[in-house]
Order: C-alpha cells, then sequence, then structure tokens
C-alpha cells in the first residue's frame, strides 16, 4: 500500500509539474501575442477636397499639418480642382481657374503643399483631379455624356468626348500641368467611370467601332441591355485609352498615375467593368488603384472591408489602396464605425490605406486614426 501510495504521489507531482509547464508555455505565448505590434498599412493617406484645399482660414492648414503629424500619414492627398475650376492659377488658361483664385490670385495648391508636405516630416503628395464638369458643359454641352432618354449630364462627360475629344486632351493638359509645375509623387484622377451617361450619338459610334456591333445589345422589351458584357467590355477598353493620354502627359516627369475606382458589388475578387473599372486592364496603364470602400453608404451585399482587403492585397499589393470615406446617408459615420473599417482594414492586411476626406473628420475620428497608425 505504502509503495502503491508513493506511485499516486509521484503520479500527481508529476502531472502538476506538466501541468505547469504547459501553463507556463500558454502565458508565454500570450505574453508575446500581446506584445506583437498590431499590423498597419505601410502607406497611409488622408485625402484633402477642394473644401480642405481653398480654406481661407490661416489655421486650417496648420491644424492640418498638426493632425497628419500625429497619425503619422506618410501621404497627402490634395486636391487641384478640375480641368474648368482649378485651385491654382492654371498658366494660359484663365478660364479655367476657380473663383477663390480669381479673386485672390492665391496658389491654395502650392500653399497647402509648403504646409503639409514640407513643413516636417516628407510625406508623399498626390494631387488629385475630379474628372467631373460644370462650367464647360454649359459653354460646351456637346461634352456631355447622354443616358438612355436622349438627356444630357450636368457633371459627366461623354465616353467620345474622354477617349477622342475636347474633354480628355483637356485633363491630359491639367495632368500634365500640375506635374510639371508642382512634381508630386503621383497625380490622381478621381470621379473618372462610366455609367448612366454613355449613350449619345457619338457614343454610339464609339461603341460599334469598338466591338463591331451594329446596334446596342437589346432586352426582351427591346430597351437597351446596360448590364450587358459587351457594354462593359467597351466602357473598359474606352478607360484603358484614357487614362494612357494622362500617363503619357505626366511620365516624362517622373511623375505616377493613380486613379480612384468603385469597389466591387457582390464578390471582393470581383471589379467594376460597368463603370469602366476593370482592375486588372487599368493597372496596365496606371501606378495603383484606389478601391472605395466607403462604408457608411455601401449596399448590404457589398463585401465586408476584411474580405476586400485581403482580395485586393492578393491581386496586386500595395498597387491596391484601400480608400476609406466617412460619408454616411446620415452625413457622417460615427467614430467607431470608422474605427471598425480601419481595424478590418488592417486584418485584411491591407498595405495601402487612405482616408478620405479631410473635412468631415471629427476630433473623435482624428482620435482613432491616430490609434490605428501613429506608432
Amino acid at each position: 500500500m505504502k509503495a502503491l501510495g508513493s506511485t499516486m504521489l509521484v503520479a500527481r507531482l508529476s502531472a502538476a509539474l506538466v501541468g505547469s509547464v504547459l501553463l507556463g508555455v500558454a502565458l508565454t505565448g500570450v505574453a508575446a501575442c500581446a506584445e506583437e505590434p498590431e499590423h498597419r498599412p505601410t502607406d497611409r493617406m488622408v485625402n484633402l477636397g477642394f473644401e480642405d484645399v481653398i480654406n481661407e482660414d490661416p489655421s486650417h492648414l496648420v491644424d492640418l499639418a498638426e493632425r497628419l503629424e500625429a497619425v503619422d500619414a506618410t501621404a497627402v492627398s490634395i486636391s487641384v480642382g478640375r480641368t474648368d475650376w482649378t485651385a491654382f492659377p492654371w498658366s494660359g488658361q484663365t478660364d479655367a481657374i476657380s473663383y477663390e483664385v480669381s479673386r485672390t490670385g492665391r496658389d491654395f495648391v502650392g500653399e497647402a503643399i509648403s504646409a503639409l508636405a514640407k513643413n516636417g516630416k516628407e510625406r508623399d503628395v498626390i494631387l488629385t483631379i475630379d474628372v467631373l464638369l460644370d462650367r464647360a458643359l454649359s459653354e460646351d454641352p456637346s461634352l456631355a455624356g447622354r443616358n438612355i432618354a436622349g438627356e444630357p449630364s450636368k457633371a459627366f462627360a461623354s465616353v467620345s468626348s474622354l477617349r477622342h475629344g475636347k474633354a480628355g486632351a483637356r485633363l491630359a493638359s491639367l495632368a500634365g500641368a500640375v506635374a510639371k509645375k508642382y512634381r508630386p509623387t503621383a497625380v490622381n484622377l478621381t470621379e473618372l467611370m462610366f455609367d448612366d451617361f454613355t449613350f449619345g450619338s457619338e457614343d454610339f459610334d464609339d461603341f460599334k467601332a469598338t466591338t463591331g456591333e451594329d446596334d446596342w445589345p437589346r432586352n426582351r422589351e427591346s430597351g437597351i441591355d446596360q448590364s450587358d458584357a459587351r457594354i462593359s467590355t467597351w466602357r473598359s477598353e474606352a478607360m484603358a485609352d484614357i487614362v494612357r493620354r494622362v500617363g503619357a502627359a505626366v511620365e516624362p516627369y517622373g511623375v505616377r498615375l493613380e486613379m480612384d475606382v468603385r469597389s466591387p458589388r457582390d464578390s471582393p475578387s470581383a471589379d467594376r467593368a460597368d463603370s469602366g473599372h476593370d482592375y486588372d486592364l487599368l493597372l496596365k496603364q496606371l501606378d495603383r488603384l484606389h478601391v472605395w470602400e466607403y462604408v457608411g453608404i455601401n449596399a448590404e451585399r457589398s463585401p465586408q472591408t476584411k474580405d476586400l482587403a485581403k482580395a485586393l492585397t492578393r491581386r496586386a499589393g500595395s498597387r491596391m489602396s484601400l480608400s476609406v470615406g466617412l460619408w454616411s446617408d446620415d452625413g457622417t459615420i460615427s467614430p467607431e464605425r470608422f474605427e471598425t473599417a480601419l481595424r478590418e482594414a488592417a486584418r485584411g492586411g491591407a498595405t495601402s490605406v487612405s482616408v478620405t476626406p479631410a473635412s468631415l473628420m471629427t476630433a473623435g475620428h482624428w482620435e482613432v486614426l491616430r490609434n490605428a497608425w501613429a506608432r
């Protein structure tokens, strides 16, 4: 009995010892995990809209510079305006400058670059061109895209005018002008997409010339079938031509070309060829795509942020950037919703993330961004 009792005691002591060792290993693992730094994107950018750039409050850019420093942003995107409404004096194009520039004579773009990218820490400078039009369409209605009913757009140029005509020439000219004047890291194009206003007579001619078809694709009711893949292919090929032209305008100055694109509707590994945004085709023409992840206005079926980030990174690494938007149906997403989007982007392995627009950032949003990005 004594021998049996001793054996049992030894067994219990051995089990306790093994348990202690296993517990120690587990605790060590937990400690190691706790000490591992959280993933953060290598490229971290804040986007300034036109409203931020032409803000005449002397303290505005100073405050933004401090904010960018606090969140450890590696890049800043600065709006230069549109081809018919610029935030800087465009040499030889006085008819295109904005009211704010005309009234003050100031170069708001240059001032923003000096305050936000050359004051203290060097940052990448991305100069963004908004491709929508306003004044130009009033002066030359032939540039406007038209819907199926033949009604002209008040903001979108036609496919043909961008691909072969004056709208595309002006876009390339503006891109080349800002590349030469400011020598940014990149020029970025936003709002360049095709949707409802691609059905004018000149666009019809362009569709036929591109596809070899004699008519638009038709549905059972004999109306134009906008979901037909032939329309998506035509739009995407036209988009590639437009982007190639802009790229040729900035390339002599050693400036990259980037572009905002719509996010997939359903599958995170898809794209938006229906809007002319065939990701793979566009990546052959430019350096990086900024995919709109506007969580506050996404549809219920939209891919989750983590899944989208993972798919984009798998697709083209840092050449695919996630653009987290602050807009919502009620105005602005909450800091909590913003935090979730940033966290999910990080969990999906996004190496490049931008936040847009700075004008909607509250103190709470800036604090969330600081916690996510600063080290």
